[in-house]
């Protein structure tokens, strides 16, 4: 099934800041905000954060920053906790977009159980959405998860692709078949399907045919990519593969 709206492209700055953080923090180099204006540059249609509870990488600064200055709309990925709901009220990004945390993770490792933590997740949701900012939840390909996003009024579900993208085989298949029935029930329910973690070039020429896909958010790639091309052209022709 073909998408009748072009799918925006979301790039994760996490991995700029990362380079800046890990002399702890004593470099002012990368320059975020710089690095935001070229992805934009590159036809980045919106730019994600993750703060972490463990700050390893974005900063509440760099938060503070982007509400006010970042081009395009600001998507912040976070844990569901009253500490960063009182940030991102405070902060106003665009969209805020429900992930799970582990101190101990390299990267976030799948999907948000929002089934589990509904009671807990639901006032979170309606206290953000009632200043205007859209929520998502980061979630596995689960029907189940889907109706759990649903119901706690979530705008949109954001599908954890870094299982797929490792897959060989039938195996793999098997991965594209749930994304592709979860994408489905989402559509049905009337949330926006979008998706992200571990995309390559190779990986985003095959998400295009995801069904209803309205976003992907790419970022550890694309900032790899841009060690070899730079940053807005490595953004560019991500942004020409969705195309």
């Amino acid at each position: 099934m073909k998408n009748k709206k072009q799918i925006r492209l979301g790039v994760n700055v996490d991995h700029v800041a990362t380079l800046r953080q890990v002399r702890g923090g004593t470099t002012s180099y990368p320059d975020l905000l710089q690095m935001v204006k070229e992805s934009v540059k590159g036809g980045a249609g919106q730019i994600t954060i993750h703060l972490r509870e463990d700050r390893r990488h974005i900063q509440l600064e760099d938060l503070k920053v982007l509400s006010k200055s970042c081009p395009v709309p600001l998507n912040l990925e976070m844990a569901a906790t009253s500490q960063m709901v009182s940030y991102a009220k405070k902060y106003r990004p665009d969209w805020v977009c429900f992930v799970p945390e582990k101190r101990a993770e390299l990267t976030t490792e799948g999907g948000l159980d929002v089934k589990r933590n509904s009671k807990r997740m639901s006032p979170m949701v309606e206290k953000l959405q009632r200043i205007g900012i859209e929520i998502s939840m980061f979630i596995e390909p689960s029907l189940e998860q889907v109706e759990a996003s649903y119901e706690v009024g979530a705008d949109a579900v954001e599908f954890h692709t870094g299982k797929w993208v490792l897959l060989k085989g039938a195996k793999k298949e098997k991965e594209w078949k749930r994304l592709c029935e979860a994408a489905e029930w989402a559509h049905y329910l009337g949330l926006n399907v979008h998706a992200g973690h571990g995309l390559d070039y190779e990986h985003s020429k095959l998400i295009n045919k995801l069904p209803h896909l309205r976003e992907v958010n790419i970022g550890h790639s694309l900032i790899c990519y841009a060690l070899e091309s730079g940053l807005q052209q490595a953004v560019r022709k991500m942004r020409t593969i969705l195309k």
